[in-house]
């Protein structure tokens, strides 16, 4: 199968497991301020603020990151299919021209 197929296994790479250990992160650090709400009546908002704002971060820079492999990704495929078929168009026109390339 091609570099395209749909069909092939997806690789578990290590954005994946960042996102993860994010989401993982995520759950436990608003289950505790949550827990600490409770029993205080606040909690500390820099904190939850800069929490976020590292986490929200590392997220885009990893999708502008996504975005760039995928740009660069799909120029390489368009650059595959314009050789494949301006090949492809040689052949056609020396076949309908008589001569046959082996």
């Amino acid at each position: 199968m091609g570099k395209g197929s749909t069909a092939e296994k997806k690789r578990f790479g290590t954005m994946d497991a960042v996102l993860i250990v994010i989401a993982c992160f995520l759950l436990v650090f608003v289950t505790v301020m949550v827990w600490l709400y409770y029993h205080t009546g606040g909690i500390p908002d820099t904190l939850v603020t800069c929490v976020f704002a590292c986490c929200g971060g590392e997220c885009g820079v990893m999708g502008w990151i996504k975005t760039t492999k995928d740009r660069y990704r799909d120029r390489e495929y368009e650059l595959q299919d314009r050789e494949h078929n301006e090949k492809m168009m040689r052949q056609k026109g020396a076949a309908e021209g008589g001569q046959y390339d082996a």
